[in-house]
């Protein structure tokens, strides 16, 4: 997710979960909270393919619990009854943290039915402002119920790791403008392309520096060490705060670790390739 100055909404929602408790919930029109009707806002902004204005402002989102309360609720009615693809992480890099006053990066949900290899082609016309950013990816081997101690025993539980491209989307007209509606919006998730997957312990994942070119020129550059000094740090954190929160991840689930550029805009035609050294490379084309 881009950290592009979005403002922190701080004051407590009513009705969503909060230390193990529910408080008093608002009353419902036509038979939904404010929580429910904020969701499917987002989820018609999303299928009609025309971006509205902000939730948190008209649905009372007025901290990041209700706004993870959305996300919930829109990404429940996106799977309908199937598992996700895996998990997304943002403002992964601590500068940006500080930036925007937050203490921890944000997390977000895969789609399977969004998930592609390299070298596909995807339709333009599918999202309604694609924006790409590049990742490292990571696929789990097993199933994950208990903390996990540090990055060995992290990469023991890997199928191994991948370069990746997330096409971000976003449900608001001009991109969301408070972290709250960007959370609500499952971090503008679209659609993420993955590369080939090679063993955890193959590559350096601390310092290594990724390029983005679309259609040959470079339009984007970075290094792994921005997202919490290893994306493997990053993966073990966001899997700890899972489990210790009563979730558990399932073997095959992917988990994006966090942008290491900042985002780019994608026209149809384009040709977006990847390159991360030692980790190999993921590319994408847009048709119209």
């Amino acid at each position: 997710m881009a950290s592009a100055h979005l403002g922190l909404l701080r004051q407590a929602p009513r009705d969503v979960p909060h230390h193990g408790c529910w408080r008093k919930t608002e009353p419902r029109r036509n038979g939904m909270s404010h929580i429910e009707q904020a969701a499917e806002a987002l989820l018609e902004a999303r299928a009609s393919g025309k971006p509205r204005g902000p939730v948190a402002s008209e649905y009372a989102l007025t901290d990041l619990a209700s706004a993870y309360a959305v996300q919930n609720a829109l990404i429940s009615r996106q799977l309908q009854g199937e598992r996700p693809a895996g998990y997304k992480l943002g403002l992964t890099d601590a500068r940006a943290r500080q930036a925007l006053g937050v203490a921890e990066p944000l997390r977000g949900v895969l789609l399977t039915a969004n998930e592609y290899q390299t070298g596909t082609t995807l339709q333009h016309a599918d999202f309604i402002a694609p924006r790409l950013e590049i990742e490292v990816a990571m696929r789990l081997a097993r199933d994950i119920e208990d903390p996990l101690a540090d990055r060995a025993d992290l990469i023991a539980a890997l199928e191994g790791v991948m370069p990746a491209l997330e096409v971000c989307d976003s449900a608001f007209e001009g991109w969301p403008k408070s972290l709250a509606d960007a959370v609500a919006d499952n971090l503008s998730f679209g659609a993420h392309v993955l590369g080939q997957c090679v063993a955890a312990d193959s590559v350096q994942l601390d310092d290594l520096p990724v390029a983005l070119k679309l259609n040959g020129e470079q339009v984007g550059n970075g290094n792994t060490s921005s997202c919490m000094g290893n994306p493997l740090d990053a993966a073990l954190w966001l899997i700890n705060q899972m489990v210790t929160a009563g979730q558990q991840l399932r073997s095959g689930d992917v988990i994006m670790t966090g942008a290491l550029a900042g985002m780019q805009p994608v026209a149809a035609g384009d040709l977006a390739e990847v390159e991360m050294g030692a980790l190999g490379s993921v590319s994408c084309r847009f048709s119209a």
